[in-house]
């Protein structure tokens, strides 16, 4: 046991002497120096001309105080340190242990590469691996891009040109600016990628996110988690965006969202873009729009949609397999036009409209709404209104032209104009049971609306009627063209569009 307690001494001895031996002595030069002895400390002052080497470093200063014993140094003004062709670090003073080749940099600190140029109070320079430490803040100028970043704590390994910014991360750049909690730059390929809560503010928007990368050469980013784009009209939700800078355009997958306050508008869907040039967005699979007011809530499913906002004009387009859904509105066409700065919203192409028991039907429908709320409602070529009485009766309109008028959504009057004709049945007042049918025709009119039913007419040209009394062998009679449309759910339209 003794022997191999022995053995151990020896070899710990023979293994501090190897690892002593590796350590090297500074080498020095100066044009002036001086021995002194402070409490039994054997120092040499050198000023003129400092020049100290160690490895393959060389440094530089006006003066300094060299122990031997220690091998270290303190060095003062005009500090210089070349570490190679490429690496340069400047300073006014200087704490450099040779042992550990390490270099403790104080005041007006620079750290210059052919990539960039570090600014800082103090930093820690460890030559073995050329790592540069600081933790009292930092500018960092990109003297190709010529843009800034600043932290409070960062890293810097310079063999491998990558920056690593910690705490009050600001990056300062023409195009935009970043705030964020982690930062990590290589200086050669000017690649950042950010960690943690982040902010980045461009002309025309702020964007929020957790995580991403940006490449300054190729002006494109990726960011992910929890991304908020914020425009001077709305704000677009998603869980990861690409960003390209040169188009301003950004790529947005996973539960993309799109909220206007200034309409209550929100659009849904599984995909997205938005163009921050020109303000606008696109939103599509399994997209859906819904519009939110006090008296009702009106959801829209599209193939696709897309928004595009400025100064004069706010504007949505609704593409594709159109289906409205809301409580006291309905519908079916093919695409939708919202031009909510003008408060016009247009049912486009094989329209149809139901509210309660009344279908709408023509080339073209029209609302003039605000907020959701309808006010005015136009039908174009072939229009026509059917509402139903029982599975066997429907009152019906139908005119060149409809105008129709709403309080609180719901139709209170009709002018119809060009070609009027009318068939609508009277019912007994006691028991509601139906008495009559009507057929009216006449140039104009208008038609009062109570509780969805035709509740009077004023002609306002001359008109041809006639009145029968209804029985058991009365049949039901139609205007031309008359039909009632299925009610469609958006899936089932699509399926039946795309034959999947």
């Amino acid at each position: 046991m003794r022997t191999v307690y022995i053995s151990l001494i020896l070899l710990f001895v023979c293994f501090s002497q190897m690892n002593y031996g590796q350590q090297k002595k500074i080498n020095f030069s100066s044009k002036k120096s001086k021995g002194i002895t402070i409490q039994k400390k054997r120092l040499l002052i050198l000023w003129d001309d400092v020049v100290f080497t160690n490895n393959k470093s060389i440094m530089h200063c006006d003066s300094a105080i060299y122990d031997r014993g220690d091998n270290s140094f303190i060095a003062y003004q005009n500090i210089k340190i070349n570490e190679n062709d490429s690496l340069t670090l400047f300073g006014d003073s200087l704490h450099y242990i040779g042992n550990e080749q390490k270099a403790f940099i104080y005041g007006n600190v620079k750290v210059v590469t052919q990539d960039v140029l570090l600014e800082a109070p103090s930093l820690i320079f460890n030559q073995k691996n050329k790592i540069a430490y600081y933790n009292q803040g930092a500018f960092i100028n990109d003297r190709k891009k010529g843009y800034k970043i600043k932290s409070k704590k960062g890293i810097f390994e310079t063999k491998i040109k990558t920056i690593f910014f910690k705490e009050d991360v600001e990056l300062d750049h023409k195009d935009y600016d970043i705030n964020s909690d982690t930062l990590i730059y290589n200086t050669s390929s000017q690649t950042s990628n950010i960690i943690g809560e982040t902010q980045i503010k461009t002309e025309n928007s702020t964007i929020l996110c957790n995580k991403g990368w940006f490449n300054s050469n190729k002006n494109q980013s990726s960011l992910e988690g929890s991304i908020i784009i914020a425009t001077k009209t709305y704000k677009l939700f998603a869980d990861s965006v690409f960003y390209n800078e040169n188009t301003g355009i950004s790529y947005a997958e996973g539960n993309v969202k799109i909220i206007d306050d200034s309409s209550n508008i929100i659009i849904e869907g599984e995909f997205g873009t938005h163009n921050e040039k020109i303000d606008s967005a696109h939103v599509w699979k399994n997209a859906v729009l819904t519009q939110l007011d006090s008296v009702d809530t009106l959801k829209i499913y599209a193939d696709q949609f897309i928004k595009i906002g400025d100064s004069i004009k706010n504007e949505i387009f609704c593409f594709n397999n159109v289906i409205i859904d809301g409580t006291q509105l309905k519908g079916d066409c093919d695409s939708i036009y919202f031009n909510e700065t003008d408060s016009i919203m247009k049912c486009i192409v094989q329209p149809v409209i139901w509210m309660g028991k009344n279908q709408v039907t023509g080339d073209k429908i029209e609302f003039k709404t605000h907020k959701g709320i309808i006010y005015k409602m136009f039908v174009e070529n072939n229009a026509m209104i059917i509402s139903e009485n029982d599975t066997l009766h429907y009152d019906q309109i139908k005119g060149e032209i409809i105008t129709s008028f709403f309080e609180k959504n719901k139709m209170y009057l009709m002018n119809v104009d060009g070609d009027g004709k009318v068939i609508y049945y009277s019912k007994d007042e006691k028991d509601s049971l139906i008495t009559e049918i009507n057929e009216v025709t006449s140039e104009n009119m208008n038609i009062l609306i109570s509780e969805n039913q035709i509740s009077r007419i004023n002609f306002l040209s001359s008109p041809k009627g006639l009145t029968e009394p209804l029985n058991e062998n009365s049949s039901s009679k139609f205007l031309e063209n008359f039909f009632i449309y299925p009610k469609r759910t958006y899936y089932e339209k699509y399926i039946e569009a795309n034959g999947d």
